[in-house]
Order: structure tokens, then C-alpha cells, then sequence
């Protein structure tokens, strides 16, 4: 008579190709650590689900260079300039003027955006 098989039970072993091997550590602060345990669990995840997901979901952006702060930093000491020339426009009613510099300001808003492109949806990871 044979012998009858055993069923091992559980769930069937992953592909090769999806099995997770290699661990990578990270140390935090108390702080840190119930921050991310509150939000993984928030989440309704396991908290390495949580970080891998930010891990891999997350676009980190260098920060500006020496050059696109100049030009930044430009721009913006320009901002104020550019509010009392609007006023002006408005005050005296040269609507056709005030149209204009706003159309100078849409295009260099359109060459700060070739600077950093999709900044809206960029995270900037500072360096402490």
C-alpha cells in the first residue's frame, strides 16, 4: 500500500523573481519611529509596505544650482516691482499695458518651469 502525501500547507512560494532578499536598515528616533508606525498603520499597511511604497513613489529632487537660484532669486526680487506696475496699470486704466506684462510675466514663469519641470509634484529632500 503507498503511502498517502502529506499536504504541506500555507501559501504557495513566491517566483523567484518577486521574492525580497536583500534588507536595507535605517535607524530613527523614538520620534520618527512612532510618526511612521502611526502612519503605517493609518494606512492600513504594514509598516515596510509604507516605506518601500515612499521609497519607490517618491521623486526626490536635488536642489537648485548655483545658476537656477540666481535666476530664481532674480525673479523674485522682481515680484514686488511687477505688483506696483499693476497697480499703476490699474489706477491710470491702461488695461491693453497691464495685459502685456502679464503675458512677459506668463513667459517667464514658462522658463522657470524648464528650470525645474513638474515642481508642483517634486519633493525637494534637503540635506541636514
Amino acid at each position: 500500500m503507498s503511502k498517502p502525501t502529506v499536504r504541506k500547507g500555507g501559501r504557495p512560494s513566491k517566483p523567484t523573481d518577486e521574492k525580497r532578499t536583500h534588507v536595507v536598515t535605517i535607524k530613527l528616533n523614538d520620534a520618527e519611529y512612532s510618526d511612521l508606525l502611526e502612519r503605517s498603520k493609518a494606512a492600513g499597511v504594514k509598516m515596510a509596505e509604507y516605506v518601500r511604497h515612499g521609497a519607490f513613489r517618491l521623486t526626490i529632487v536635488s536642489r537648485l544650482s548655483g545658476i537656477e537660484q540666481e535666476i530664481a532669486r532674480g525673479i523674485l526680487n522682481l515680484s514686488s516691482d511687477f505688483n506696483q506696475a499693476m497697480t499703476c496699470f490699474h489706477q491710470l486704466k491702461l488695461r491693453s499695458a497691464a495685459n502685456k506684462l502679464v503675458a512677459v510675466v506668463d513667459k517667464m514663469f514658462d522658463i522657470l518651469k524648464k528650470l525645474r519641470p513638474n515642481k508642483e509634484t517634486d519633493y525637494v529632500c534637503k540635506n541636514t
